[in-house]
């Protein structure tokens, strides 16, 4: 029992001890975060669930689903409307003084936005390797699978796993952590959190502006 929960390290010895915390969890949040769990806030540990039965599922909702045509045919069809334009590969900030709008919905860097007046928030990246094996109808048992401690990836995930589809070969990505590439997770720690409440104060004043998601907010959502 820890009884002051400051960091990742004291969530994850609290519930599972050390051997646990070794095997499962402290090298993969080295490669992860590119830091040791006791240098992480304890919301980042506290995500994940740890349980004495045998479910298996990552959440416990009552219902979990995919869409039946994916994710991509979903979003193409929520945006099909007259009222709805989307510009892609045009960055914001060369536009933004250019367009007439009443509210902006930002999801984007907070410090970007800024233009880092108080410093740079930190976030890790992720790269992604596709491969689709024509030979092989089943590449792991389930549909992801984490690597805690070998490799430089951290999980494989085999998609058909998830989606139920019958195919013949199959598709799998692998995930390698990184610090420098497109924005993916803040990265929590009391030195970046300090940060982000200078940028959260200016944010306020932008009555015209509303700041959401993990980038915007600086803040590990799932």
């Amino acid at each position: 029992p820890i009884s002051a929960i400051k960091t990742s390290e004291d969530v994850v010895l609290s519930s599972v001890g050390k051997d646990l915390c070794d095997l499962f969890f402290r090298g993969y949040t080295k490669k992860q975060w590119g830091l040791d769990l006791s240098e992480l806030s304890a919301g980042v540990a506290a995500r994940i669930p740890t349980r004495t039965n045998d479910d298996d599922r990552y959440f416990t909702d009552q219902y979990q689903l995919m869409p039946i045509d994916g994710y991509g045919a979903m979003f193409n069809r929520m945006l099909d409307h007259p009222l709805i334009s989307v510009q892609c590969d045009i960055d914001y900030f060369e536009i933004k003084n250019n367009v007439q709008v009443k509210h902006t919905v930002y999801t984007g860097s907070i410090d970007a936005f800024f233009s880092h007046q108080y410093g740079k928030l930190p976030y890790r990246s992720l790269s992604f390797e596709h491969s689709h094996i024509p030979t092989c109808d089943s590449y792991q048992q389930v549909g992801t699978v984490n690597y805690p401690n070998e490799h430089a990836y951290t999980r494989i995930t085999e998609f058909k796993k998830l989606t139920g589809q019958s195919a013949s070969g199959t598709s799998i990505v692998k995930e390698f952590p990184q610090a420098e590439g497109d924005p993916f997770y803040p990265i929590p720690r009391p030195e970046n959190d300090a940060i982000y409440k200078k940028y959260q104060t200016s944010a306020e004043q932008e009555l015209n502006v509303t700041f959401v998601g993990r980038l915007a907010e600086y803040r590990y959502y799932n």
